[in-house]
């Protein structure tokens, strides 16, 4: 039997990236926008692990994984929060989710392959809250790149899902390649692309998969974006 995710976060293209990615693992993913619906689906379902955004509409995420461990006191817990916070806020985070039982603490935005192997571990027992806390912070731009990436100028083609009036579309666009190499790509893009945003690349790329990284807006009608490849 697959084993099961409950995914929670208010921001919709993160919610079906993540739920992407993790069923790519075969794990059953289910997702939830607020902290309300979390604890409906947490009522009826016990999961095998908990992602939990702090910044939720309804409630703040580490007094929502108290609940969570009420429900389901045998689920583990992985607090996800966004990478602008400063250091003070970010200690008082971690100290407050490691005694409240979380496994894991992860910083957005966050490099997909990195997640599932994070996930992969927590299921399997290596990252245990009964051995030691983890923390995963976002190193895309501060560490040096694994593989230099060379100058490139074409069109590529992209698809990202996007909210239309409360409906999931998928929009085709195109943006002009800056550098790329086989683990990211740098972009210039009309349209205005946002950190943890989920697009598929067309046959020219492989139909390579990415996670937008960083966005830089440059002017009004264009922004520089890093990529990595998951």
């Amino acid at each position: 039997m697959a084993q099961s995710i409950l995914v929670v976060d208010d921001n919709q293209l993160l919610l079906y990236g993540l739920a992407k990615a993790l069923k790519y693992n075969s794990y059953a993913v289910q997702t939830a926008s607020t902290g309300q619906k979390a604890l409906r689906k947490l009522a009826y379902c016990p999961f095998d692990l908990c992602m939990l955004d702090i910044d939720l509409p309804d409630f703040n995420g580490l007094e929502l994984m108290k609940m969570v461990k009420d429900f389901c006191p045998d689920t583990k817990i992985i607090i996800m929060t966004a990478s602008n916070l400063d250091s003070s806020e970010v200690s008082e985070n971690i100290s407050t989710a490691i005694s409240n039982g979380a496994c894991h603490f992860i910083s957005k935005p966050f490099d997909l392959c990195d997640i599932r192997q994070v996930v992969k571990k927590v299921l399997s027992g290596e990252d245990d809250f009964h051995t030691g806390f983890r923390f995963t912070s976002s190193s895309f731009e501060k560490k040096s790149r694994r593989s230099p990436r060379k100058p490139c100028s074409e069109k590529i083609g992209f698809q990202m899902s996007v909210i239309d009036q409360g409906n999931y579309t998928r929009w085709s666009m195109e943006a002009e390649a800056v550098d790329i190499s086989d683990r990211g790509i740098g972009v210039l893009s009309s349209y205005h692309l946002k950190e943890s945003q989920v697009i598929g690349f067309d046959e020219k790329m492989d139909n390579k998969t990415g996670v937008v990284m960083w966005s830089k807006t440059i002017d009004a009608d264009k922004c520089r974006v890093g990529i990595k490849f998951a």
